[in-house]
């Protein structure tokens, strides 16, 4: 597997790999593996074996929350110190709703 490459078009961005959330001050893995280009200091191969091994702490069951849906619930995730994935385990012909709430202009601060 090769790391994917970022289009001529956009400009690099670059974040840590682990952040302090801003309110509570716990450290939190701030990765994308589908997103990550390059982890600077590092070589393509290093940098999976990193991303790998972050991964395969951040799938374990003991890691994982799942809600099973009921009628009328309303689920709230801090999108700052947690991953979260949607899962096609429900009934594509229910109504569902998603709305999206975004704090602006909050900068972490690399140290």
């Amino acid at each position: 597997m090769s790391l994917p490459r970022i289009t001529e078009k956009i400009k690099e961005v670059i974040h840590p790999l682990v952040r302090i959330h801003p309110e509570n001050n716990k450290l939190c893995l701030y990765i994308n593996p589908i997103r990550i280009e390059k982890i600077i200091g590092l070589t393509d191969n290093e940098t999976l074996a990193l991303l790998d091994n972050l991964m395969s702490y951040v799938y374990k069951k003991e890691n994982e929350y799942r809600h099973k849906w009921l009628n009328g619930d309303f689920v709230i995730w801090d999108n700052r110190i947690l991953m979260h994935k949607a899962n096609g385990d429900y009934d594509m012909n229910e109504d569902r709703y998603l709305f999206r709430i975004m704090i602006q202009n909050e900068i972490f601060e690399r140290t």
